[in-house]
């Protein structure tokens, strides 16, 4: 296990033992092991790399989240989605790991700036949810600009708001969605998203001023 991880959100456990009602009862009830990370697994590596703007991050995050299922299945009662279930523990994961790099920096061992090149090639394409089709290679190198200047952004905003602004922003999910993912009030989701929201529009503008 990564060092250090304290949750940010919710603890795991908790998450588990008191899953919320979202989508219904036991939708993933019966399932394997197996079954559950072929069924899941895109997802949770999405999720976890567009919080942490960095695929190897997030392909180590996301095996931590599939072992924290396998080790708490039984907890699992089926009294809520199992798709909520599983975003809550990745968002308790990725915020853990975003909690450690932010005590790095806190403590000096590690600048933001280099943070930002270590990850440099390695990123993920968070603008894959946008159309880029029929884009002349002008367009399409701004386009591409565009989206890198987002992921480096995205990592200045506090955790919480990146989670937010991730979900709704990138993952398409409803306000409410979120609430229960996060384990927040709705009021809370989208006051985080609009803070969110409005410190990358300032980091944007200042990029190009």
């Amino acid at each position: 296990m990564f060092p250090d991880e304290m949750s940010l959100i919710n603890n795991e456990s908790v998450a588990a033992e008191q899953p919320s009602a979202l989508e219904g009862s036991g939708s993933g009830i019966g399932l394997s092991f197996e079954e559950l990370f072929e069924r899941y697994n895109s997802m949770v590596f999405h999720l976890v790399c567009r919080i942490l703007v960095d695929r190897e991050e997030a392909l180590d995050v996301s095996q931590e989240v599939f072992l924290t299922i396998y080790r708490k299945m039984r907890c699992f009662r089926g009294e809520s989605s199992l798709k909520t279930w599983i975003y809550r523990i990745a968002i308790n994961r990725a915020a853990n790991r975003c909690r450690w790099w932010n005590r790095l920096r806190r403590r000096g061992t590690v600048s933001l700036d280099e943070h930002l090149s270590r990850g440099a090639g390695r990123t993920c394409d968070i603008g894959d949810t946008l159309e880029s089709g029929g884009l002349s290679p002008e367009e399409s190198l701004v386009r591409q600009e565009e989206r890198e200047r987002i992921e480096q952004f995205l990592l200045r905003l506090p955790v919480q708001q990146r989670v937010a602004v991730v979900m709704r922003d990138i993952e398409g999910l409803s306000y409410e969605e979120i609430a229960v993912a996060m384990n927040v009030s709705l009021g809370t989701v989208k006051s985080r998203i609009a803070r969110g929201r409005e410190e990358l529009k300032r980091l944007l503008n200042g990029t190009l001023g």
